[in-house]
């Protein structure tokens, strides 16, 4: 009897753990919007070198929120502590931190030289995400789990986040303006697109690997530590493009088993289209 009373609590213990790193991302994701404001009143002043700080300290939040958003999912995993109620709260989480967060964000930094028409193309972000987690929380059960359809919305709002780190000064320029409001509709299309990006949950981390895996590891690490506003910035893009590059790819060169599948069911839909033959 006294087992079985603690074992619930037990279990009600664990799920603690994931949502409370769920409500770390709401932080961080609250945090960038209140610094992106903060960039705007600073604009406002003419204080450039402030806005500066604020945005750099909006992107890093958003990096923290990622952080904490990949953990909440891999430990309520590991922990067998998964349930509807996180599923729905992560992606309550996720609207605010990598949907109204980043819209907010970018506008401040680059899309407030269009006016209305910057407003308009970061709603058109935040809409985006929120379809892409209402589909996530569709079909999230009918896909190949080592894939996402479409670019994950965390993703996307690092892409943004990225740019505006690698180049925090207020834009101003129209023409530099164009570029990110085009970057910008490219990441909210890329996010509702059919295209398969690559999920971390398709690693095999338990795999046994070579000392060269290791050696590239701590490279990367290296390079990311001496340059890490370039290092994240060309790995955001590089994973933005890596979904089209890919469907390309397979689309230029198929894999042996997708033709032999397809030319079976060509096949048998002609023999059933033959007609029967009749003896005379």
């Amino acid at each position: 009897m006294e087992m079985k009373r603690v074992r619930p609590n037990f279990r009600r213990g664990i799920y603690v753990i994931p949502t409370s790193l769920t409500i770390l991302n709401i932080f961080f994701g609250f945090r960038a919007i209140i610094y992106a404001t903060r960039a705007i009143e600073a604009i406002a002043v003419g204080r450039s070198d402030a806005a500066i700080d604020f945005f750099e300290t909006a992107c890093l939040s958003l990096l923290f929120a990622a952080v904490f958003d990949t953990f909440d999912g891999l430990i309520a995993r590991q922990l067998n502590a998964t349930s509807e109620f996180g599923k729905e709260y992560d992606s309550l989480a996720d609207v605010v931190t990598f949907g109204a967060a980043p819209a907010v964000l970018v506008y401040a930094w680059g899309l407030q030289v269009f006016e209305k028409l910057g407003g308009g193309i970061a709603f058109l972000f935040l809409a985006a995400g929120s379809l892409r987690l209402a589909r996530f929380n569709v079909i999230t059960a009918k896909t190949d789990h080592r894939y996402f359809v479409g670019l994950p919305i965390p993703a996307g709002a690092l892409t943004l986040a990225s740019m505006i780190f690698y180049a925090p000064a207020p834009v101003t320029d129209r023409r530099f303006a164009l570029i990110v409001l085009i970057v910008t509709i490219a990441t909210a299309f890329a996010m509702v697109s059919p295209i398969r990006y690559r999920s971390q949950k398709g690693l095999a981390l338990q795999k046994e690997r070579s000392l060269m895996y290791f050696v590239i590891l701590a490279l990367i690490l290296g390079l990311a530590f001496r340059w890490p506003r370039e290092f994240w910035f060309a790995g955001a893009v590089a994973y933005l493009i890596s979904g089209p590059l890919v469907k390309l790819w397979t689309i230029a060169f198929p894999s042996p088993q997708v033709v032999e599948s397809s030319s079976q069911v060509v096949e048998s839909s002609s023999r059933r289209e033959e007609p029967p033959t009749t003896l005379p």
